[in-house]
């Protein structure tokens, strides 16, 4: 019994000790978004800071038309000692429609079905119109199965709608995002 209580005391102290934050942090520092007027109007996207290590976006858009069979196109590019982006290890294009009604399991259509579900009404299968948004939205690790080295690095969505072998722009999200250790606050003393 003794030892039982020293066992659980002696985990205690050392969970207490082992601090559970994140190795890197993944903040947001800027957003832009494009559209083409024929398929969408009144396009918002914001970042707000919440705290040293995290960022947050929002974003809104109206549809005109309906969105039947979108596909994405991911890139990353990351910034080099030149200080300019370079291609980093993501170029895929997906159906976001496919990955949507669970018939596709891309890795990363999986992840991007992910954060659709946790930030955004974009989690219902095809075909999209109206009001869509997203709220809140960060890049935790949790989302990401490595992770990336520190830097900074640009993240590319072009969404086209596709047609039998057309693809037909109709915007794009550019995100910025600093891959970085935490940055640690110190308490006052009282």
């Amino acid at each position: 019994m003794l030892a039982t209580v020293l066992f659980v005391l002696c985990y205690l102290a050392l969970v207490q000790e082992m601090k559970c934050e994140p190795k890197i942090v993944y903040k947001m520092m800027n957003i832009e978004c494009h559209t083409d007027p024929k398929y969408s109007t009144n396009a918002s996207c914001r970042v707000k800071a919440i705290n040293w290590n995290k960022a947050v976006a929002n974003m809104d858009v109206d549809l005109v038309k309906p969105l039947r069979n979108i596909s994405l196109h991911l890139q990353v590019f990351k910034k080099d000692f030149t200080n300019q982006y370079q291609p980093f290890l993501i170029n895929v294009y997906m159906n976001i429609c496919s990955i949507l009604s669970r018939q596709n399991f891309l890795p990363y259509g999986v992840i991007f079905l992910k954060v659709a579900k946790t930030f955004s009404n974009f989690n219902h299968s095809c075909p999209y119109e109206g009001h869509l948004f997203a709220r809140g939205v960060y890049l935790d690790e949790k989302f990401l199965p490595n992770n990336f080295p520190l830097g900074y690095y640009k993240v590319n969505f072009t969404i086209f709608e596709t047609y039998p072998k057309i693809l037909d722009y109709v915007g794009g999200v550019v995100g910025y995002v600093n891959a970085m250790e935490p940055i640690k606050i110190k308490k006052k003393n009282k």
